[in-house]
């Protein structure tokens, strides 16, 4: 009978530290919504594929200016889907470039969601690869980022990297893939 008494304590007291939790939460949630920006930042909407997506244009008094480039597969070829006039980066032959005329070097979050086909009938291994080109070394490509999934599954990866003009990073995807639902893109830090 003690044991009984001991576990509804003890589950009792589970339940009051997640509702003190989810009142936490919700507190933050509600300060967080109720803080308004200084200025708001001029913004292009991506299209349907990504609705949610929003890409700021170098509003000046910014403590973090984004500039960003999104790319699915098309049809034959990774195409362009949002791009700011005043952007440093573009898709050219499936690689991100950053635009020779800035030498000074800057940094970049590149992403990339790839979903792989559920193949069962072949256990070959895929990978997901950021190679990034750089213009110091033209010959070498330097594999930023690989990432590796379970069979079938998809695979999302992240990474912030330091480029200068003319530099470029390319996605290696080994193994079939639902193009349609794969994307990858990059946002310039200031």
């Amino acid at each position: 009978m003690e044991g009984q008494c001991r576990s509804s304590q003890k589950y009792l007291l589970l339940h009051v530290w997640c509702g003190l939790l989810t009142m936490a939460l919700v507190i933050m949630a509600a300060f967080i919504a109720s803080i308004k920006p200084k200025s708001e930042p001029e913004t292009f909407l991506g299209n349907e594929l990504f609705p949610s997506v929003q890409c700021s244009c170098g509003t000046e008094g910014n403590v973090l200016d984004v500039f960003c480039v999104f790319a699915d597969f098309g049809k034959d070829a990774w195409t362009e889907h949002v791009a700011c006039a005043s952007c440093s980066l573009c898709l050219h032959q499936d690689a991100i470039y950053v635009n020779s005329s800035s030498l000074e070097s800057s940094l970049f979050f590149f992403y990339a969601h790839v979903a792989f086909r559920k193949n069962t009938t072949h256990n070959l291994p895929s990978s997901v690869m950021l190679i990034r080109n750089a213009t110091k070394y033209p010959k070498k490509d330097e594999r930023v980022l690989v990432a590796v999934p379970a069979a079938g599954e998809s695979v999302w990866l992240g990474k912030m990297v330091t480029l200068t003009g003319g530099d470029s990073v390319r996605l290696r995807i080994t193994r079939e893939y639902l193009k349609g639902d794969s994307f990858w893109g990059a946002f310039q830090l200031h």
